[in-house]
């Protein structure tokens, strides 16, 4: 009988970081959208100032972006400090951002610029 793998030291860091990362992605695009519900209200639209929907929705594309490659970087890099045998395929491993996790990151930063697009343009 094989006996399961430990995980590694740095598997708390990765969860811990991810989930930091994660917070900050969703926080922050999801003040913005509640900026963003102000302009359908003409008197709170003032109080915005020269701020436009356009403005608000660029900015908010970048920032995903950006967070996006920062997620998928801090990911890749806390994969590389695992030792080789980590990666086996014995079904008693961690996967530590492989080609699932890679895939969610992807999709969500492409959800959430597509939504911003959609705000300003659609």
């Amino acid at each position: 009988m094989r006996q399961a793998k430990e995980l590694p030291a740095s598997f708390k860091d990765y969860e811990a970081g991810k989930h930091r990362r994660y917070g900050l992605l969703f926080s922050v695009n999801g003040g913005a959208f509640a900026i963003a519900k102000l302009f359908a209200d003409t008197k709170a639209a003032a109080v915005l100032g020269a701020l436009t929907l356009q403005h608000l929705s660029v900015g908010m594309i970048l920032f995903t972006v950006l967070m996006t490659v920062d997620i998928f970087l801090f990911g890749r890099n806390l994969r590389s400090t695992l030792p080789p045998d980590a990666f086996e395929g014995d079904g008693n491993t961690v996967a530590i951002f492989g080609m699932p996790g890679q895939c969610v990151l992807a999709l969500t930063g492409l959800l959430i610029c597509a939504g911003w697009y959609l705000v300003a343009w659609g």
